[in-house]
């Protein structure tokens, strides 16, 4: 080995030395172009690339760095250009690993899918570039859940901690709610005081019922894989009390169909079908209580119900969203196969709003994730973000019993407020509906079939 490298070594300032001394730079700039090239190829074979792959990759590495000094960034290139450059290069050799862990999860290419549509939707869009821009930050989530899904796949402890990270904010939270019923709390966003109010605590009702569900399916999932009594009896409690902070404490409509919605598909997805019978009287049972103790649903359910006689006049919280249905789907009519382009949607919806109120009302998200993707991206955009959930449901399906549960629930809550709200759009409940179905649909797979009779064979 010495001897080799030393030889490697003469051999290599044969050729290093007159191109170093040169009166023109073009030699010694070539040898570097030719080093750095095998440094890229060296790289990939270094990150499992076979053969022609890693021809591939020091080409495209030595051609980037010709593209560079031809266009004058050798002497004179933004530092944040080579910091980038640097991050990449140190950190790229795990995402070949970490891309094959992520693409083995069925959510993974419909998620990309879906990512490329926005991005691709600015080659047509009627929106000014800084809202495009804007859009692709929002909706950069999607790339992060794969990331996330990269991270968490095939780490149990990894997902274990971000699971237990979750369930102590969510603990704050539900404390919080309570307590916010005698007292005053200086972080909590809702004020009111007494059994019937609205007790939510961080941004809104309806990021909180999204949290609050996914805290009382975690605490049904632990209850019920505990064997130790008293833990199972106190992560009943935590279902129990999350169930009813979302029935009883919070105003959000939304929030209320989500946990019927999450119950019932937990349930239908633990018991088998000869007992669903029996599981909807239950269910039916649970929610039909529920109903009749809680202070707030009824009144708001009944509001609801009002709202939507007086459509399009009111502006109050139904009426809205039927208004921007029926013109969502107008705009989405007049251009059903591409749609409008990414952020194009704020635009041209106060163009064929009837007033200045509506536009000021509806410009930035039409309250409905399906009808936003269908308006700026047309049917691709729906097609899309629909085979999202179906992958998700599909995904779930690979899962032991009681993760699968937890998976079809969280996915149909996650289905329920991409209906009544811009879910994924929106900053704080796109993060929580992400982060929940990343940790949902993490959850270890059965083993294949082929796999099993390999291992008995």
């Amino acid at each position: 080995m010495l001897k080799q490298r030393i030889i490697t070594a003469v051999l290599m300032l044969l050729v290093l030395l007159p191109a170093l001394f040169a009166q023109a730079p073009w030699p010694f700039a070539l040898l570097t172009l030719v080093m750095i090239a095998a440094a890229g190829w060296e790289w990939f074979r270094l990150n499992g690339a076979p053969g022609v792959p890693a021809l591939a990759g020091g080409a495209v590495v030595a051609a980037g760095s010709a593209a560079m000094w031809q266009i004058g960034w050798i002497g004179h290139s933004p530092g944040v250009l080579w910091q980038l450059a640097l991050l990449l290069w140190v950190l790229g050799g795990a995402w070949r690993q970490r891309w094959e862990v992520a693409r083995d999860n069925a959510v993974t290419f419909p998620l990309l899918a879906l990512y490329g549509l926005i991005l691709l939707g600015a080659l047509y869009t009627t929106a000014p570039w800084r809202v495009v821009l804007d859009h692709w930050l929002k909706y950069d989530k999607l790339l992060l859940m794969v990331m996330a899904i990269s991270l968490m796949a095939h780490d149990e402890k990894t997902r274990e901690r971000c699971w237990t990270a979750f369930t102590i904010a969510a603990l704050f939270t539900l404390a919080s709610s309570y307590l916010s019923i005698w007292w005053r709390l200086p972080w909590s966003r809702a004020q009111t005081l007494g059994w019937g109010g609205d007790h939510s605590v961080f941004k809104d009702y309806i990021t909180q019922s999204v949290l609050m569900v996914l805290l009382m399916l975690r605490g049904l999932y632990l209850a019920l894989r505990t064997p130790v009594v008293w833990q199972r009896a106190a992560w009943l409690a935590v279902a129990v009390l999350a169930f009813v902070c979302n029935t009883q404490l919070l105003y959000g409509r939304t929030g209320y169909v989500a946990t019927a919605v999450a119950v019932l598909a937990f349930v239908l997805a633990l018991v088998p079908v000869r007992r669903w019978w029996m599981a909807l009287g239950l269910v039916a049972v649970v929610l039909g209580v529920a109903v009749l103790l809680s202070p707030t649903i009824v009144p708001r359910v009944a509001l609801g119900l009002k709202e939507l006689g007086q459509v399009p006049e009111t502006t109050t919280s139904i009426g809205p969203r039927l208004y921007f249905l029926h013109y969502g789907l107008e705009l989405f009519s007049q251009k059903p196969w591409l749609g409008w382009g990414t952020g194009a949607y704020h635009g041209e919806f106060c163009r064929i709003a009837t007033t200045p109120e509506w536009c000021a009302a509806g410009s930035f998200h039409p309250h409905n994730q399906f009808l936003f993707f269908m308006i700026e991206h047309g049917l691709p955009g729906l097609v899309a973000f629909a085979g999202v959930f179906v992958a998700a449901l599909w995904q779930a399906r690979r899962m032991e019993r009681l993760d699968r549960a937890v998976a079809i629930a969280f996915v149909g809550v996650a289905g329920v407020g991409s209906l009544t709200h811009s879910g994924i759009w929106l900053a704080n409940e796109g993060l929580a509906y992400c982060f929940g179905l990343v940790l949902v649909l993490t959850a270890p797979r059965l083993p294949s079939p082929q796999s099993t009779g390999a291992a008995r064979g």
